[in-house]
């Protein structure tokens, strides 16, 4: 498990970045790790939302996507995301998030957490890669890291 400091601004000890590429590039070449991309997206945003790749009109959204994630799981959250596509390809918007499907799910806080019981260091196996035991681990540590980044949004600033 990441050990945690202030050298990143999620509290890692090692700046998330380069990891977070990593498994964006990773995910190019492995359509079955590729299924993650959403969660890996928006776990990686909300623990890191002052970053210029983070949008703030969209975090609320994206923290309500993992808690659907977490409710009915990937192939949900993947049903969810073709849904959109196509409804903004039908509407001719860029991007919008259908905010009555997300209406059961908490809001974002007013605040950011400084720490986080899992960052994306936490996703690589054994060997320092992503998947090389295996595609269902890698998703279970996708799951502990969008549940620690959920919870530590719901449980207060103090995290």
């Amino acid at each position: 498990m990441q050990q945690y400091s202030e050298n990143c601004p999620c509290g890692a000890s090692t700046p998330c970045a380069p990891t977070w590429y990593a498994a964006l590039a990773q995910e190019q070449s492995d359509r079955a790790m590729y299924a993650w991309h959403t969660p890996l997206v928006l776990a990686y945003l909300l623990q890191h939302p002052n970053e210029s790749v983070a949008r703030e009109q969209y975090l609320d959204g994206q923290f309500r996507i993992l808690q659907l994630y977490l409710d009915r799981g990937l192939a949900a959250l993947n049903r969810f995301g073709q849904t959109q596509r196509r409804r903004n390809a039908v509407q001719g918007t860029d991007f919008a998030y259908d905010t009555q499907a997300l209406a059961a799910y908490r809001p974002l806080p007013g605040w950011i957490p400084d720490r986080y019981a899992r960052s994306v260091h936490d996703l690589r196996d054994a060997d320092d890669g992503f998947v090389g035991d295996g595609h269902e681990s890698y998703g279970a540590r996708m799951a502990e890291l969008v549940r620690a980044t959920v919870d530590a949004y719901l449980n207060g600033p103090a995290g």
